[in-house]
């Protein structure tokens, strides 16, 4: 049987982390995010976690080694891993899902919360390093940011979705729901 792939696409602070941890916790599942590498490249070069610091990263690398770059390092991160489901956290454009569509045994979920609430969770994480002081006029700018210009289009591919806007406990149960439905 092919491993479960579980690709989570969304806006800012919809909650695909919070639902990729679930998987983790409950079912031992293997997360690969698409900030990963970036992360780690920043973390290397001592350079601060900042959306902007992630987004010229990824728009650097994007042109220098193709747009599909960092799909192409999960997608064989995914085929090494040994784990019966597999996460693919934070898919943001059409590239990242060109190749992981293919894989046997994916599925694209998309995680939907209104806005109010996400820019309210967003205040409160503290995921990158100007996420605290954010005004709800540069988080409604953020999703026209390069970045995240395209995950509208990849939402409207998901075959599932997440509905976010209640407890955490509601989420988990979709979670649950769609982990026997897929099974």
């Amino acid at each position: 049987m092919p491993k479960l792939i579980i690709g989570l696409t969304g806006q800012l602070a919809a909650g695909k982390g919070a639902a990729a941890a679930y998987l983790e916790k409950k079912y031992q599942a293997q997360t690969f995010g698409f900030s990963t590498p970036l992360r780690d490249i920043l973390k290397r070069l001592y350079l601060e976690e900042a959306r902007a610091n992630l987004a010229n990263l990824s728009r650097i690398l994007r042109e220098q080694f193709g747009s599909d770059l960092i799909s192409r390092v999960i997608t064989e991160d995914i085929k090494h891993s040994s784990a019966e489901i597999v996460v693919l956290d934070g898919i943001r454009r059409l590239p990242d899902i060109a190749l992981a569509k293919d894989l046997p045994g994916f599925n694209l979920v998309r995680v939907e919360t209104d806005e109010q609430t996400r820019y309210q969770r967003l205040l409160g994480r503290s995921q990158n390093a100007d996420d605290q002081q954010k005004t709800f006029a540069q988080f409604q700018a953020d999703h026209q940011a390069e970045a995240d210009r395209q995950i509208p289009q990849v939402m409207a591919m998901a075959q599932y979705t997440l509905t976010n806007n209640g407890t955490m406990e509601q989420l988990y149960q979709q979670i649950d729901d769609l982990i026997t439905k897929l099974s």
